[in-house]
Formats: structure tokens, C-alpha cells, sequence
């Protein structure tokens, strides 16, 4: 069964998504974090999929969605960094203050963007126990870098936003995203073990962000597991089951169930 919720953040209500185990009690717990344009499903169901498997293992999952993303309110041209990592402590609050978490074994999830979130509460909060960053950003430019491919780019700072099929990123967001957020320094500040899974073919998101992430951290806790001729979606059905086990068999480990 899943639980909705609402929290406010600034000036806009989210919306967020409870799957608890079928019992009653306190329950380790994990958070995942969407990523660009995304929303608490996520592309090929991911997150979905993912919430499921940690509820039958005994681990609560919460899914939200950020402003201008998914259910919640205003429209991506209202995502800029500032508001970004609003969204993420309103989440965390959120997260948190439900009694049913045992907040000693918590854990986050972050795909892609959400691999700046990711880094971004667990060098907040010495709570949570583990992380895992599925194809996560270290080098926040990359995202202006891909932008910058497309023909809708030009004039954007005249505009005030680039239109990215259909959907209005603002020139706050482009300009701003690789000043506010730091994810390397982030993560560096986090004791515990990370997990780092990248598709090996992903041109989105290049293996070399999680090599950068894994570098610097120089934690011999953490691991790296590469799935070969996977792209930034992990590509197929075998390959996303696989990734779906390892981050569900990574965090029970350390949360236990």
C-alpha cells in the first residue's frame, strides 16, 4: 500500500510517497532522490520498482517529487539550485519526522541528479548509514555542458529560460547549478560506505563522474560496480533487475531488514 504525503517547501507543496512494510513497527528506511526532470517514479518505473523490493525486504521507502517535477506544485521553471536544495531539507524533514523511520538505519538513493542530492544530505545529516548514487553527477557543469547541445540554447540569457522539449529550464538553473552545489565536497564530508553503480555505455552521465566521486573519497568501504553495455537508463530489462538486487542487497546489508 503507499502512503501519500504533502510538505511545504518555500512557497510550494510536494508531494510525497510512502511504501511501508505490512507490519507494525519502526522500520529502516531509505529516501530516493529523482533526477533531472525526473519524478518519484523515475524512467523505466526505477524507483517504483525499487520501493517494492525494499518493502518486502522489511525497509520503508520514500519517494517525493520537487517543485515543477512529477504531482507537486509549480512548473520547472521554478527548479533553480536555491530551490533545489530547498526542496531536499523540506524532504528531509519530512523523511525524518515520520515516527515509523528508525532514523539510526537510513539510507539514501540518488539517480543521476539525484546523485547531487544524495551527497548532499548525507553530508547534512549523520544519521543516515549508507548511500547509493545510481549514475551520479560529480561535476554539476556536465549538466550545462548538455544543454549547451542543443539548438533551443541560444538566447537563453536574453530569454530568462532555454526551452528543453517543452519543458522551461531557467537561466538561474543553467548558470547557477555548477556554483551552488558541490557533491564532491559533499560526499567527502560522509563517514559511511557509498555505493556507486554506472552503466558503462552511459554518454549522459559519463562512468568517470562516479571515478571522481570514488577519488576522492578514497574510503575503502565504498565500491564501485560498473554494468557492462548499460547507457544512463541501465538500458534493459536483466541489467536494471541487476541493479535493482545490488542496491537492495547493499542496503539491507547495512541496515539489515
Amino acid at each position: 500500500m503507499i502512503e501519500l504525503v504533502t510538505f511545504q517547501s518555500g512557497n510550494f507543496e510536494l508531494v510525497g510517497y510512502w511504501n511501508f512494510p505490512e507490519r507494525v513497527g519502526r522500520f529502516p528506511s531509505v529516501i530516493c532522490c529523482h533526477g533531472f526532470t525526473g519524478n518519484h517514479i523515475e524512467a523505466k518505473r526505477l524507483f517504483a520498482r525499487l520501493s517494492q523490493h525494499l518493502q518486502k525486504k522489511g525497509i520503508a521507502c520514500f519517494r517525493f517529487d520537487h517543485r515543477g517535477c512529477g504531482n507537486s506544485e509549480g512548473d520547472f521553471i521554478d527548479f533553480t539550485p536555491d530551490g533545489f536544495l530547498e526542496d531536499l531539507r523540506g524532504a528531509e524533514q519530512q523523511f525524518f519526522s515520520d515516527p515509523r523511520v528508525d532514523a539510526n538505519r537510513s539510507a539514501i538513493v540518488g539517480y543521476s541528479l539525484g546523485g547531487i542530492s544524495a551527497a548532499y544530505l548525507l553530508s547534512r545529516n549523520p544519521s543516515f548509514r549508507t548511500g547509493v548514487l545510481w549514475a551520479g553527477v560529480a561535476r554539476p557543469e556536465i549538466i550545462r555542458d548538455r544543454l549547451a547541445q542543443y539548438s533551443a540554447f541560444s538566447g537563453y540569457e536574453q530569454r530568462g529560460y532555454m526551452d528543453y522539449g517543452g519543458i522551461r529550464v531557467s537561466k538561474e538553473y543553467i548558470d547557477g547549478i555548477g556554483v551552488v552545489t558541490k557533491p564532491v565536497e559533499w560526499l567527502n564530508k560522509f563517514p559511511g560506505p557509498v555505493l556507486f553503480c554506472h552503466g558503462a555505455d552511459d554518454e549522459i552521465v559519463r562512468v568517470e563522474q562516479s571515478e571522481r566521486f570514488l577519488s576522492a573519497r578514497r574510503n575503502p568501504a565504498d565500491l564501485l560496480k560498473i554494468f557492462p553495455d548499460a547507457d544512463h537508463g541501465f538500458s534493459n530489462w536483466q541489467t536494471i533487475d541487476s541493479l535493482l538486487n545490488v542496491t537492495v542487497d547493499w542496503i539491507s546489508g547495512h541496515l539489515g531488514s
